[in-house]
């Protein structure tokens, strides 16, 4: 038996609790590796390279065939040796659609013997981002070339058992041009100079044998690369050793990765403490690679990033591009341990990975930066993210079923990384931090250098605590969705001093329309309950199992009383309190904003919007909300504020001019103010909020219409470009480059568009920068720029990276000031550009869901709707048509339905509240 079925009969069933299922394309178990010899020679010329795999299996059943995966390789030759025989391949045949080759043998390979499977092979350095791919770079296009394997794309670089439980070493080698550095996953162990039979000085580069690791982890890149190295130095375990920390750039940038070099190396540190298990790898490999499909990869002691997460000029970047590397650097790391040493043993427990490494990865980045807040900054990242997704009818469990490598992309989503780490998050809350780390440290030095599932993690939980975390957790990890916690009722005992709530439970979906057949779950709720007796800082603690049920807290009815549920957002549920008790939470906002903790202030709006969209709650209510807290000064909840009032002129688009003007005048109550108090100049050294909150206060300001805002940012973007670089400071440089671009006139068009367009471009503007400057392209008030960025900007690689196609796109659909012209030129765009779009993507269904997303999710409208739903079903093609159509979305089908179902639930809000909103802003401002 291959180990994934070995996983399958000790655990009854593939991924945990719940309906059995066996993935449609797993490989046959007649042959299980343990060890595989790689050598392959990149060709920097022809963008082909050359390689030979041996790869020693142990026999388990008799066969005559050998099969792998493989995929967009050439293989020449096939053999297997056993006996001390070598047996030629009679056959090589491959099966595209399960991305497997087989070789058939004269001669059966005999069950009990060891063997080892030669393979001889050609492939490509494709552009596509995936496999060992090629990257270019600099003006002269100058390359290097990369691997991303993740998930199943190590079998587009040699033929591979690509799957995760069956877990091998590897011995590689790589033969490159003398003047090149190669990298792998473990340290190099000798170097060979030779020249090549083309003449070429070359060198073998062989590098020491790696630990048991799937193949998705195995990493190489080759470049003219230029590093700076650091040393960690962990406390604990007794047994852990020094690392040697690297970071690798292309020439000229390496000096922007000095914080996050220090970043990993006491990142290392910790998680060795934290995990008490040392890191297993002499080195650890950082390397910033121009052209990256996902934010950074965990190779093994060979971590790869798209620039922007690993690069940063500290002088020259934002705090909230120091926070996202910060961040990016504490995930990767913390799968060096979960995922990596621990490995899930199929992909529907992926959660297993991306969860707990974005929860331990936040861990990190707050253990390293306490002045951050960073657990108050999740609530309004990760959080809510995962709240917003989940909360349609078109998402999916935690654990969801995966049965073919094609599925495997479409849950690298919000649900596998947001949702996972905030489950993750109410769990070691509910259980306390010393007993949940004790728990993963067992599961850890159980289960190293094997594969797992989400019960051997509740297990190791369940001893560490005394709770039957598989019980309690079940319905959070295998159903769909979250729940709405309701308040039925609440008496007061005036005697006991204490007061009874009683609450309900049913699935929170965002268009409101729960059908009783989707009521059927009842979740494990830890309910927390904070009051003016517990004080902001503490909290009551009780549980809901059932769909109805009470809690009873101490209480009195004093002048200022209050209690709300959830505290600091520690559960993963929304509430609706009675229309007393809002009246009551409203009043206090108003006249004791300090009450509450700030985590408390950002879910009352959270749940105020997404009441208000599911038909449970009033825009009314939400909005004299935003209006009670226009005295707020703290970031995080100003920062809720704005993405609030974003939703809401996204919302508004389609209305009357008073309306959105409406709308913009409550920004301005809300920041206005701020921007009078804090200014536009960033003194040196001030506390880190500060800086955050001029920032964000500046460009709320600015997008709601505050005149003398824009023009102190025209007159400062100026400046800038005439060559006076501290009249932007780099904070202000994004919220600048959108504003001049939104605001400018006929006359200054071209110059002002293509300012900008010059600073995304320069060689040596920052990673995060850069971003910034090509987002802001889609803010550009000129329809004929538009149509520039359509047509021609997009589509030329030289100008926009594939990892980059998003951004404009996404621009142009929320920050342009022409919406209701733009948004319909975005649909008409996307359906146009349909066969350019897929031929790009095809194999990435899950950007082509974000690419629909952002080119149609932002409008709203019945007939929107229907134009979509008739184009994706291929109205007015032909029999051939429609099928092909079926065909190319068959990848992005979860991604579609998302867009469809966020559609519907927008048109009905605005159908719903359009008039209530009107006469709101006609009362109230």
């Amino acid at each position: 038996m291959c180990k994934c079925h070995v996983v399958a009969e000790e655990h009854e069933i593939l991924g945990g609790a719940g309906d059995a299922f066996k993935p449609s394309d797993i490989l046959p178990g007649s042959l299980v590796p343990f060890h595989y010899n790689v050598w392959i020679a990149p060709n920097f010329e022809t963008f082909t390279f050359d390689g030979t795999v041996d790869i020693e299996v142990d026999v388990k059943e008799s066969t005559d065939k050998v099969v792998l995966n493989s995929k967009n390789l050439t293989i020449h030759e096939a053999a297997i040796t056993f006996n001390e025989n070598r047996h030629e391949a009679a056959t090589i045949s491959f099966d595209a659609e399960k991305e497997q080759v087989t070789f058939t043998f004269a001669q059966a390979i005999p069950a009990g013997v060891s063997a080892i499977v030669h393979a001889c092979f050609t492939g490509i350095h494709n552009d596509q981002m995936a496999g060992f791919y090629r990257s270019s770079y600099t003006d002269e296009e100058r390359y290097m070339v990369a691997t991303q394997f993740e998930s199943t794309d190590c079998r587009q670089c040699f033929p591979s058992y690509d799957e995760p439980a069956l877990k091998a070493t590897f011995d590689c080698t790589l033969v490159v041009d003398a003047n090149l550095v190669a990298l792998s996953n473990m340290n190099e162990v000798s170097s060979t100079p030779f020249v090549n039979s083309a003449g070429k000085n070359v060198k073998e580069v062989t590098f020491a044998r790696t630990p048991l690791m799937s193949t998705y982890l195995v990493a190489f890149v080759v470049g003219d690369l230029e590093s700076i190295e650091t040393v960690a130095v962990p406390r604990k375990p007794e047994n852990a050793q020094p690392i040697t920390v690297r970071l690798f750039t292309a020439k000229g940038l390496v000096e922007q990765g000095r914080f996050a070099l220090g970043v990993a190396a006491r990142t290392l540190e910790f998680f060795s403490e934290y995990f008490n298990e040392a890191y297993p790898l002499p080195k650890c490999d950082m390397v910033a690679i121009p052209d990256f499909s996902a934010g950074a990869m965990e190779n093994w002691g060979l971590i790869t990033y798209r620039n922007v997460y690993l690069l940063c000029d500290e002088k020259n970047s934002t705090s909230s591009a120091k926070k996202q590397v910060a961040y990016v650097v504490g995930h990767e790391l913390a799968h060096q341990w979960f995922g990596n040493l621990v490995t899930m043993s199929w992909w529907n427990d992926l959660w297993l990975n991306e969860g707990f490494a974005t929860f331990v990865g936040w861990l990190a980045t707050d253990h390293l930066f306490p002045e951050w807040d960073i657990w108050t900054g999740f609530i309004n990242g990760e959080f809510t993210h995962a709240l917003n997704l989940d909360g349609l009818r078109s998402s999916h469990p935690i654990q969801v079923e995966v049965n073919s490598a094609k599925e495997v992309p479409e849950i690298f989503d919000a649900i596998s990384y947001s949702k996972g780490a905030s489950v993750i998050r109410m769990l070691c809350s509910f259980l306390g931090t010393e007993a949940f780390m004790n728990g993963v440290r067992t599961y850890i030095q159980e289960f190293k250098y094997q594969n797992t599932i989400t019960t051997d993690l509740w297990k190791h939980l369940s001893a560490s605590s005394g709770e039957n975390i598989a019980t309690l957790m079940h319905a959070w990890t295998r159903k769909m969705g979250y729940p709405l916690i309701t308040v039925e009722s609440e008496t007061y005992d005036g005697e006991a001093k204490q007061v009874t709530v009683t609450l309900s439970q049913s699935r929170f979906l965002s268009g409101g329309d729960l059908k009783p057949e989707e009521d059927v779950v009842s979740w494990w709720v830890p309910v927390t309950v904070v009051s003016h007796l517990t004080g902001k800082n503490d909290s009551t603690k009780h549980v809901l199992q059932e769909k109805r049920g009470t809690v009873t807290f101490p209480y009195d009815a004093n002048e200022g009383a209050f209690w709300k549920l959830n505290f600091g957002a520690s559960g993963l549920y929304r509430v609706k309190y009675t229309d007393q008790q809002v009246s009551k939470i409203g009043h206090m906002l108003e006249t004791n904003l300090d009450a509450f903790s700030v985590g408390d202030r950002v879910m009352f709006l959270s749940d105020a919007l997404s009441l208000t969209m599911a038909g449970l709650g009033s825009i009314g209510t939400l909005l004299n909300m935003i209006k009670a807290l226009q005295n707020e000064t703290d970031y995080n909840v100003l920062s809720q504020i704005a993405s609030t009032l974003t939703t809401l002129r996204s919302f508004a688009y389609l209305e009357p001019e008073s309306v959105q003007a409406g709308i913009k005048a409550l920004g301005r109550q809300v920041f206005s103010s701020q921007v009078a108090t804090l200014g536009f100049e960033f003194p040196e050294k001030e506390p880190y909020f500060d800086t955050l909150k001029r920032g964000l206060a500046i460009g709320v300001a600015e997008r709601s219409g505050d005149a003398a805002v824009t023009a102190e940012l025209r007159a400062r973007f100026d400046r800038f470009i005439a060559g006076d670089k501290t009249a932007l400071h780099p904070e202000l440089r994004p919220i600048a480059y959108r504003s001049v671009l939104s605001t400018m006139t006929p006359e200054n068009s071209d110059a002002t568009f293509d300012a900008v367009l010059a600073i995304y471009q320069h060689p040596s503007t920052a990673a995060a920068e850069k971003d910034a400057a090509l987002a802001s392209l889609g803010a550009v008030n000129s329809l004929a720029h538009v149509d520039r960025i359509l047509n021609s900007f997009l589509f030329d690689p030289e100008m926009v990276r594939a990892q980059d196609f998003l951004a404009p796109l996404s621009a142009l659909g929320s920050l342009n000031p022409c919406l209701s012209v733009v948004r319909p030129m975005l649909a008409a765009w996307f359906k146009a550009k349909w066969g350019t779009i897929y031929d790009r993507f095809a194999d990435d269904g899950r950007r082509l869901g974000s690419i629909l997303s952002v080119c149609v999710g932002s409008s709203m409208g019945r007939s929107v709707i229907a134009d979509i739903e008739a184009w994706i079903a291929g109205e007015g093609l032909d029999e051939e048509g429609v099928a092909q159509r079926r065909k190319e979305t068959e990848g992005a089908k979860r991604g579609f339905d998302q867009v469809l179902e966020s559609l519907r639930t927008k048109t009905a809000l605005m159908e719903r509240e359009r008039d209530n909103l009107a006469a709101w802003v006609d009362a109230s401002l």
